[in-house]
């Protein structure tokens, strides 16, 4: 920190005055804010979600732009602590789920993100994610790109996505249901998202088998088969045993092996619905169009995919 690039700035070289000052205030408040956001990192708090959710899909650049946001005994420190997380997080995943992230650009980008959300209001660190997560929609579409969510974008995505961000993403479609319904998840999102042992471990799997009945709801298809099973609405998350159980089997089979398993998983089944005055409410209240299937073809797996849509635009609103 003494060479002259960074001395431009600190002036500490040959300032014994100005290097105490340093370590007694930027340097000791910097040190515990970093500590403080590595706390919210390893253990999940309420009051700071995404802080937890970022270092699960390993987004470690919120260290980086948290700390720039923040001046020396920042007053509105934990606000932007949130802030910062939760827009990170919203900008990392609208653009991995509608097929518009570039990682090159995208770590360009942070970088200039951080200089811009420097000692920066709240307002004004909204403001400048919002205007960056446009932006490279845009690019990468190669398109101007006047909303944040396109269902054109979203309606191809499914399988090819990272697989540890599939589970984070359906992971937080579980959280969404269970705060909404007044329920616990049944599993914590490390066991979600981490676990992936064959046994006990949490796998992506298509509800539609590779069979010739499924096969029929396509024409006897077979690229528009593999595509459309492929798409998120088409994808479940299931621990292994009840993975392998499910394995192959016809839809009707399968359905049955969704009971007991995650809330997204369970809404395929028409009991979900029964008596469940905290889900009819959810529904009604965010106007989404939940329903059973006692069948699953091209048409209920669009739907599905639409349902998705309008969840993300919810949670990631």
């Amino acid at each position: 920190m003494f060479e002259d690039e960074y001395d431009k700035e600190l002036k500490l070289k040959h300032n014994a005055k100005g290097v105490k000052k340093f370590l007694l205030n930027d340097f000791i408040y910097y040190t515990n804010l970093y500590h403080k956001i590595l706390q919210y990192a390893v253990s999940f708090n309420d009051l700071q979600p995404y802080a937890y959710y970022n270092n699960l899909i390993s987004m470690n650049n919120q260290f980086l732009l948290i700390m720039s946001a923040c001046e020396i005994n920042d007053n509105d420190e934990e606000k932007k602590i949130f802030t910062v997380s939760r827009q990170l997080d919203r900008m990392f995943c609208l653009l991995q789920l509608q097929k518009s992230y570039n990682s090159n650009s995208f770590t360009t980008e942070i970088y200039k993100l951080s200089a811009e959300i420097r000692n920066q209001p709240i307002e004004k660190i909204d403001k400048v994610f919002e205007k960056y997560l446009l932006q490279h929609i845009s690019d990468v579409r190669g398109i101007n790109v006047e909303s944040l969510y396109n269902y054109t974008f979203f309606k191809e995505t499914g399988i090819e996505l990272e697989k540890r961000f599939k589970r984070y993403f359906f992971a937080r479609i579980e959280k969404f249901i269970a705060d909404n319904t007044k329920l616990n998840m049944k599993h914590n999102f490390y066991d979600l998202i981490q676990n992936t042992g064959s046994k006990n471990g949490f796998h992506v799997e298509h509800i539609l088998s590779y069979n010739s009945e499924n096969k029929a709801h396509f024409n006897n298809d077979e690229e528009l088969f593999e595509r459309e099973r492929n798409r998120l609405g088409g994808l479940l998350l299931l621990k292994g045993a009840d993975n392998i159980s499910s394995n192959n089997e016809a839809y009707k089979k399968k359905l049955k092996s969704y009971a007991n398993t995650l809330y997204w998983n369970e809404t395929l089944r028409e009991d979900t619905y029964k008596s469940k005055l905290d889900f009819s409410k959810m529904i009604n209240t965010y106007k989404l169009k939940f329903r059973h299937m006692e069948q699953f073809g091209k048409e209920e797996l669009e739907e599905r995919h639409r349902l998705l849509f309008d969840l993300i635009k919810i949670i990631w609103n």
